[in-house]
Protein backbone atom coordinates (compact mmCIF):
# COMPACT_ATOMS: atom_id res chain seq x y z
CA UNK A 1 0.00 0.00 0.00
CA UNK A 2 1.31 3.66 -1.21
CA UNK A 3 2.00 5.57 1.83
CA UNK A 4 0.83 9.05 2.15
CA UNK A 5 2.88 11.94 2.61
CA UNK A 6 2.32 12.21 6.61
CA UNK A 7 3.48 15.01 9.16
CA UNK A 8 2.88 13.90 12.69
CA UNK A 9 2.48 16.36 15.87
CA UNK A 10 3.95 14.42 18.97
CA UNK A 11 6.73 12.85 20.76
CA UNK A 12 8.33 10.91 17.76
CA UNK A 13 9.08 7.83 19.95
CA UNK A 14 5.45 7.43 20.33
CA UNK A 15 5.01 8.22 16.44
CA UNK A 16 7.19 5.24 15.62
CA UNK A 17 6.07 2.74 17.87
CA UNK A 18 2.31 3.78 16.81
CA UNK A 19 2.36 4.74 13.27
CA UNK A 20 5.34 3.84 11.06
CA UNK A 21 5.28 0.18 10.38
CA UNK A 22 8.48 -2.32 10.18
CA UNK A 23 10.69 -2.08 6.62
CA UNK A 24 8.73 0.70 5.21
CA UNK A 25 10.66 3.67 5.09
CA UNK A 26 13.89 4.12 2.13
CA UNK A 27 15.89 6.53 4.21
CA UNK A 28 16.08 8.46 7.57
CA UNK A 29 17.47 12.26 7.85
CA UNK A 30 17.64 13.14 11.21
CA UNK A 31 19.51 16.31 13.31
CA UNK A 32 18.51 15.85 16.89
CA UNK A 33 19.19 18.18 19.62
CA UNK A 34 23.38 18.40 20.23
CA UNK A 35 23.35 18.24 24.28
CA UNK A 36 24.37 22.27 23.45
CA UNK A 37 22.85 23.39 26.30
CA UNK A 38 21.42 26.30 24.96
CA UNK A 39 17.79 27.49 24.39
CA UNK A 40 16.72 28.33 20.88
CA UNK A 41 14.55 31.10 20.15
CA UNK A 42 13.02 32.34 17.26
CA UNK A 43 12.56 36.07 17.01
CA UNK A 44 9.33 37.42 14.59
CA UNK A 45 9.58 40.06 12.39
CA UNK A 46 6.87 42.92 11.85
CA UNK A 47 5.34 43.09 8.53
CA UNK A 48 8.15 46.01 7.40
CA UNK A 49 10.85 43.81 8.09
CA UNK A 50 11.97 45.33 11.38
CA UNK A 51 12.85 43.40 14.46
CA UNK A 52 10.22 42.28 16.81
CA UNK A 53 9.75 42.24 20.40
CA UNK A 54 8.26 38.95 20.46
CA UNK A 55 10.15 35.44 20.61
CA UNK A 56 9.09 32.05 21.25
CA UNK A 57 11.08 29.11 22.29
CA UNK A 58 11.73 26.90 19.91
CA UNK A 59 13.13 24.23 22.24
CA UNK A 60 15.64 23.95 24.68
CA UNK A 61 18.46 22.18 24.12
CA UNK A 62 19.66 21.01 27.30
CA UNK A 63 19.48 18.13 29.50
CA UNK A 64 19.78 16.70 32.88
CA UNK A 65 19.38 13.54 34.56
CA UNK A 66 16.33 12.49 36.36
CA UNK A 67 13.95 9.56 37.59
CA UNK A 68 12.28 9.14 33.84
CA UNK A 69 15.85 8.75 32.68
CA UNK A 70 16.59 6.06 35.18
CA UNK A 71 13.65 4.04 34.14
CA UNK A 72 14.44 4.31 30.39
CA UNK A 73 17.91 3.30 30.69
CA UNK A 74 16.90 0.29 32.94
CA UNK A 75 14.70 -0.84 30.17
CA UNK A 76 17.39 -0.43 27.70
CA UNK A 77 19.76 -2.53 29.98
CA UNK A 78 17.40 -5.35 30.53
CA UNK A 79 16.62 -6.21 27.24
CA UNK A 80 20.20 -6.89 27.02
CA UNK A 81 22.73 -7.02 23.67
CA UNK A 82 24.97 -4.66 22.18
CA UNK A 83 22.81 -1.66 23.03
CA UNK A 84 22.68 -2.78 26.75
CA UNK A 85 26.16 -3.26 26.66
CA UNK A 86 27.18 0.33 25.58
CA UNK A 87 24.52 2.18 27.58
CA UNK A 88 26.18 0.45 31.05
CA UNK A 89 29.83 1.34 29.52
CA UNK A 90 28.17 4.67 29.04
CA UNK A 91 26.69 4.86 32.77
CA UNK A 92 30.07 3.56 34.24
CA UNK A 93 32.00 6.20 31.99
CA UNK A 94 30.17 9.25 32.23
CA UNK A 95 27.57 8.60 35.66
CA UNK A 96 23.84 10.13 35.74
CA UNK A 97 24.87 12.91 34.26
CA UNK A 98 23.04 15.19 31.38
CA UNK A 99 25.18 13.65 28.78
CA UNK A 100 23.31 10.54 29.74
CA UNK A 101 20.28 11.69 29.58
CA UNK A 102 20.64 12.71 25.85
CA UNK A 103 22.29 9.64 24.99
CA UNK A 104 19.63 8.16 27.28
CA UNK A 105 16.92 9.56 25.10
CA UNK A 106 18.28 8.46 21.62
CA UNK A 107 18.73 5.13 21.89
CA UNK A 108 15.34 3.90 21.96
CA UNK A 109 14.84 6.52 19.09
CA UNK A 110 17.67 4.74 17.29
CA UNK A 111 16.09 1.33 18.12
CA UNK A 112 12.91 2.41 16.54
CA UNK A 113 14.53 3.81 13.15
CA UNK A 114 16.88 0.67 12.62
CA UNK A 115 13.26 -0.87 12.60
CA UNK A 116 10.87 0.98 10.15
CA UNK A 117 13.81 1.02 7.79
CA UNK A 118 13.75 -1.04 4.83
CA UNK A 119 16.60 -3.44 4.54
CA UNK A 120 18.05 -1.52 1.49
CA UNK A 121 17.72 1.97 3.61
CA UNK A 122 20.38 4.26 4.90
CA UNK A 123 20.44 6.45 8.07
CA UNK A 124 21.89 9.89 7.81
CA UNK A 125 22.82 10.83 11.72
CA UNK A 126 23.42 15.00 11.58
CA UNK A 127 25.56 15.52 15.00
CA UNK A 128 28.57 18.28 16.01
CA UNK A 129 31.34 17.54 18.31
CA UNK A 130 29.64 17.77 21.56
CA UNK A 131 28.06 14.22 21.03
CA UNK A 132 29.20 12.73 18.02
CA UNK A 133 31.74 10.54 19.57
CA UNK A 134 29.27 9.12 21.80
CA UNK A 135 26.62 8.71 18.89
CA UNK A 136 28.74 6.88 16.95
CA UNK A 137 29.34 4.00 19.78
CA UNK A 138 25.68 4.06 19.83
CA UNK A 139 24.77 3.87 16.49
CA UNK A 140 27.72 0.88 16.45
CA UNK A 141 25.43 -0.61 19.15
CA UNK A 142 22.05 -0.06 17.12
CA UNK A 143 23.00 -0.98 13.67
CA UNK A 144 26.17 -2.96 13.99
CA UNK A 145 29.93 -2.17 13.46
CA UNK A 146 29.60 -3.79 10.33
CA UNK A 147 26.64 -1.32 8.91
CA UNK A 148 29.35 1.85 9.27
CA UNK A 149 29.80 3.46 6.09
CA UNK A 150 30.73 7.17 6.29
CA UNK A 151 31.57 9.90 9.04
CA UNK A 152 30.67 12.79 6.58
CA UNK A 153 32.51 16.28 7.37
CA UNK A 154 30.31 19.00 6.35
CA UNK A 155 32.16 22.23 6.89
CA UNK A 156 30.97 26.13 6.21
CA UNK A 157 32.06 29.45 7.44
CA UNK A 158 30.78 31.62 9.81
CA UNK A 159 31.41 34.68 11.65
CA UNK A 160 34.52 33.30 14.18
CA UNK A 161 33.83 34.17 17.96
CA UNK A 162 36.81 35.02 20.18
CA UNK A 163 38.30 32.25 22.00
CA UNK A 164 40.79 30.41 22.96
CA UNK A 165 40.66 27.51 20.29
CA UNK A 166 40.49 26.90 16.89
CA UNK A 167 37.02 27.64 15.24
CA UNK A 168 34.64 24.91 14.72
CA UNK A 169 33.62 25.40 11.20
CA UNK A 170 32.09 21.84 10.60
CA UNK A 171 29.13 19.23 11.96
CA UNK A 172 29.48 15.64 11.41
CA UNK A 173 26.62 13.03 9.41
CA UNK A 174 26.73 9.50 10.61
CA UNK A 175 25.79 7.03 7.11
CA UNK A 176 24.76 4.08 8.17
CA UNK A 177 23.10 0.96 6.18
CA UNK A 178 20.29 -1.51 7.63
CA UNK A 179 22.30 -4.16 4.99
CA UNK A 180 25.33 -4.50 2.88
CA UNK A 181 22.80 -3.85 -0.55
CA UNK A 182 21.50 0.12 0.06
CA UNK A 183 20.10 2.10 -2.63
CA UNK A 184 23.70 4.25 -3.73
CA UNK A 185 23.17 6.71 -6.65
CA UNK A 186 26.51 7.85 -6.90
CA UNK A 187 27.10 11.60 -7.01
CA UNK A 188 30.52 13.73 -9.08
CA UNK A 189 32.47 16.59 -8.64
CA UNK A 190 33.83 18.25 -10.88
CA UNK A 191 37.39 18.24 -11.56
CA UNK A 192 39.76 20.86 -11.09
CA UNK A 193 41.22 23.09 -13.30
CA UNK A 194 44.26 21.64 -13.19
CA UNK A 195 43.49 17.89 -13.93
CA UNK A 196 41.22 19.08 -16.99
CA UNK A 197 44.03 20.57 -18.45
CA UNK A 198 45.84 17.32 -17.88
CA UNK A 199 43.09 15.11 -19.27
CA UNK A 200 42.01 17.52 -22.16
CA UNK A 201 39.01 18.47 -20.53
CA UNK A 202 36.20 16.34 -18.95
CA UNK A 203 37.03 12.61 -20.66
CA UNK A 204 37.18 9.58 -18.24
CA UNK A 205 40.40 8.64 -17.13
CA UNK A 206 42.48 5.52 -16.59
CA UNK A 207 45.41 4.47 -14.67
CA UNK A 208 48.49 2.97 -16.11
CA UNK A 209 52.50 2.37 -15.16
CA UNK A 210 54.39 4.05 -17.25
CA UNK A 211 57.99 2.83 -17.96
CA UNK A 212 59.50 4.20 -15.41
CA UNK A 213 57.27 2.50 -13.17
CA UNK A 214 55.41 5.45 -12.35
CA UNK A 215 51.76 5.29 -12.10
CA UNK A 216 50.60 7.57 -14.70
CA UNK A 217 46.86 9.46 -15.82
CA UNK A 218 45.33 9.19 -19.47
CA UNK A 219 42.70 9.97 -21.01
CA UNK A 220 40.37 8.13 -22.61
CA UNK A 221 37.61 8.90 -25.49
CA UNK A 222 34.89 8.32 -23.26
CA UNK A 223 32.76 11.82 -21.31
CA UNK A 224 33.89 11.79 -17.47
CA UNK A 225 31.25 12.78 -15.07
CA UNK A 226 33.69 13.74 -12.57
CA UNK A 227 35.11 12.93 -9.63
CA UNK A 228 33.53 10.19 -7.15
CA UNK A 229 31.97 12.69 -4.35
CA UNK A 230 34.42 12.77 -1.27
CA UNK A 231 32.73 12.63 2.52
CA UNK A 232 34.45 16.23 2.99
CA UNK A 233 31.21 18.53 1.90
CA UNK A 234 32.04 21.85 1.70
CA UNK A 235 28.53 23.44 1.34
CA UNK A 236 27.87 27.04 2.87
CA UNK A 237 25.51 27.80 5.31
CA UNK A 238 22.37 29.70 4.87
CA UNK A 239 23.10 33.18 4.02
CA UNK A 240 21.33 36.09 6.16
CA UNK A 241 19.19 37.35 3.37
CA UNK A 242 19.16 34.03 1.42
CA UNK A 243 15.21 33.53 0.30
CA UNK A 244 15.17 29.91 1.84
CA UNK A 245 16.21 31.16 5.32
CA UNK A 246 12.83 31.41 7.64
CA UNK A 247 14.26 32.41 11.05
CA UNK A 248 14.64 28.91 12.63
CA UNK A 249 17.80 28.53 14.51
CA UNK A 250 18.66 25.17 13.66
CA UNK A 251 17.82 25.46 9.78
CA UNK A 252 20.39 23.77 7.38
CA UNK A 253 20.41 24.57 3.79
CA UNK A 254 18.48 22.48 0.77
CA UNK A 255 21.65 21.41 -0.67
CA UNK A 256 22.72 19.56 1.78
CA UNK A 257 19.73 17.45 2.20
CA UNK A 258 19.28 17.57 -2.08
CA UNK A 259 23.38 15.82 -2.09
CA UNK A 260 21.67 13.28 0.91
CA UNK A 261 18.26 12.53 -0.46
CA UNK A 262 19.77 12.12 -4.07
CA UNK A 263 22.22 9.99 -3.00
CA UNK A 264 20.18 7.52 -1.13
CA UNK A 265 16.67 7.89 -2.27
CA UNK A 266 15.11 7.19 -5.66
CA UNK A 267 11.79 9.08 -6.52
CA UNK A 268 8.95 7.73 -5.23
CA UNK A 269 11.36 6.30 -2.23
CA UNK A 270 9.55 6.96 1.49
CA UNK A 271 11.74 9.53 3.53
CA UNK A 272 11.75 10.09 7.01
CA UNK A 273 13.00 13.08 9.10
CA UNK A 274 11.77 12.47 13.22
CA UNK A 275 13.33 15.79 14.34
CA UNK A 276 11.98 18.33 11.41
CA UNK A 277 11.98 21.19 12.91
CA UNK A 278 11.53 23.73 9.77
CA UNK A 279 11.09 21.11 6.85
CA UNK A 280 13.77 21.56 5.14
CA UNK A 281 14.42 17.52 4.45
CA UNK A 282 10.30 17.73 3.77
CA UNK A 283 10.70 20.37 1.39
CA UNK A 284 13.61 18.59 -0.37
CA UNK A 285 11.46 15.50 -0.65
CA UNK A 286 8.71 17.19 -2.16
CA UNK A 287 10.91 18.70 -5.06
CA UNK A 288 12.87 15.51 -6.03
CA UNK A 289 9.85 13.22 -6.16
CA UNK A 290 9.81 11.35 -2.59
CA UNK A 291 7.30 10.63 -0.48
CA UNK A 292 7.97 11.65 3.12
CA UNK A 293 7.36 11.70 6.85
CA UNK A 294 8.30 14.22 9.37
CA UNK A 295 7.58 14.42 12.81
CA UNK A 296 8.35 16.76 15.28
CA UNK A 297 6.84 17.80 19.46
CA UNK A 298 6.31 21.58 18.85
CA UNK A 299 3.42 23.04 17.37
CA UNK A 300 6.13 25.88 15.88
CA UNK A 301 7.26 23.46 13.69
CA UNK A 302 4.17 21.90 11.91
CA UNK A 303 3.25 25.46 11.39
CA UNK A 304 6.08 26.52 9.97
CA UNK A 305 6.11 23.89 7.82
CA UNK A 306 2.87 23.70 6.91
CA UNK A 307 3.58 27.77 5.37
CA UNK A 308 6.48 26.72 3.98
CA UNK A 309 5.02 23.60 1.45
CA UNK A 310 1.79 26.26 0.94
CA UNK A 311 4.52 28.89 0.01
CA UNK A 312 6.81 26.66 -1.81
CA UNK A 313 4.67 24.50 -4.15
CA UNK A 314 1.44 26.97 -4.12
CA UNK A 315 -0.75 24.73 -2.03
CA UNK A 316 -0.85 21.96 -4.42
CA UNK A 317 1.39 19.25 -1.75
CA UNK A 318 -0.99 16.36 -0.74
CA UNK A 319 -0.29 15.45 3.14
CA UNK A 320 -2.46 14.19 6.20
CA UNK A 321 -1.43 15.94 9.65
CA UNK A 322 -1.94 14.01 12.67
CA UNK A 323 -2.00 14.54 16.27
CA UNK A 324 -2.50 18.14 15.47
CA UNK A 325 -5.49 19.51 18.09
CA UNK A 326 -8.67 19.64 16.98
CA UNK A 327 -11.09 20.40 19.73
CA UNK A 328 -10.40 22.04 22.83
CA UNK A 329 -10.29 19.15 24.60
CA UNK A 330 -7.77 17.63 22.11
CA UNK A 331 -6.02 20.96 23.15
CA UNK A 332 -5.98 20.43 26.52
CA UNK A 333 -4.75 16.95 26.63
CA UNK A 334 -1.65 17.85 24.16
CA UNK A 335 -0.50 20.92 26.63
CA UNK A 336 -1.13 18.41 29.60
Amino acid sequence: MEMDNTLYYGDNLDVLRQHIDSDSVDLVYLDPPFKSNQNYNVLFKEQDGSRAASQILAFEDTWTWNQEDEVVFSDLVTTGGRVSDVMRAFRTFLGPCDMLAYLVMMAPRLIELRRVLKSTGSIYLHCDPTASHYLKLLMDAVFGVESFRNEIIWCYKRWPSKQDNFQQMHDVILRYSKSKKVIWNQLYEDFTEQTKKRIKGGMKIEHIVGESGKILIRPTKEKSPGVAMCDYWNIPMIAGQAKERLGYPTQKPESLLERIISTSSNPGDVVLDPFCGCGTTIAVAQKLGRRWIGIDITHLAITLIKSRLMDTFSGVVQYKVIGEPVSIPDAAELAS
